[in-house]
């Protein structure tokens, strides 16, 4: 009997704790009417910023800035798409964030992989980083081979990938009640469509794509191991909006490899995933 009693109050603690949290959860949360309103607030910022582009470059980044800080709250509510990615993108690059933009921008192509806008605009980013860390010609060759893979929907190759399967079981079936010419060759090629789109569709769906990383800070010295007593990589500090494929993951710093393969560690808080 006192072990019950003494178990009372604290299952009412454990309940009121449990509503002050979702209280204090229902607080935080934006009603669409304020939604709406930082939405326009963001698009109206980036307008003045781009009309005082020419004629007073400060209060234009400042403008910039004030976007990216509205369109910021409405992803950190969990209202998170591809156009409004894009624009924080858009926010952070005139802003002079380029690490942020470029990681705004390849968030938002998970979203719109094929969209012109978007590609073009990640590229020009990208020319503007300093230093660069060019893919060596087999990666480069790699990567141009491969572009779909990033640039396609998962739709898109899902349904090439079904294409390809019909075509190889459909040529196949024919062949065993008539004569088909060329029916190996339509085979072949529905097999090897199948193939292509099939891995490709299977390393999205198990998750194996490496991890991608951006940095959002400048002179960032890239060190040979886990922490500052390591002697730097390379010569130089690296600037933000360098990319790179993250390789391993520590409380303080990451093992990182960049676009010509070379490698090293970079501090944590340094960084933007994507």
């Amino acid at each position: 009997m006192t072990g019950r009693h003494h178990s009372l109050p604290l299952v009412l603690l454990a309940a009121t704790l449990c509503c002050m949290a979702s209280m204090s959860a229902a607080a935080t949360s934006l009603s669409t009417g304020q939604q709406d309103t930082i939405l326009q607030e963001g698009h109206e910022a980036f307008d003045t910023g781009t009309s005082l582009l020419d004629s007073d470059p400060q209060a234009a980044r400042e403008a910039f800035l004030r976007a990216a800080d509205r369109w910021t709250l409405l992803i950190d509510d969990d209202i998170i798409n591809g156009p409004l990615l894009y624009d924080l993108g858009n926010a952070w690059v005139q802003a002079g964030d380029l690490g942020r933009g470029i990681a705004a921008y390849l968030d938002s192509q998970q979203y719109m992989p094929s969209d012109a806008r978007l590609a073009g605009n990640l590229a020009h980013a990208r020319s503007l980083v300093s230093p660069q860390f060019a893919p060596d010609s087999t990666e480069a060759l790699v990567a141009q081979l491969t572009a779909w893979h990033g640039d396609w929907s998962l739709w898109t190759r899902l349904g090439l990938f079904a294409a390809g399967w019909c075509l190889l079981w459909a040529v196949l079936l024919a062949r065993r009640f008539r004569d088909v010419t060329g029916w190996r060759w339509l085979a072949g090629a529905g097999l090897v469509v199948a193939l292509i789109f099939g891995i490709s569709v299977g390393i999205q769906l198990l998750g194996n794509d490496a991890s991608i990383g951006v940095l959002i800070r400048d002179d960032v010295v890239v060190r040979k191991g886990d922490a500052e007593s390591y002697q730097p990589a390379f010569d130089e500090p690296i600037n933000r909006g360098v990319e790179f494929r993250i390789l391993e993951s520590r409380p303080v710093w990451l093992h990182v490899e960049f676009r010509s393969g070379e490698d090293g560690w970079v501090p944590r808080d340094a960084v933007l995933g994507v």
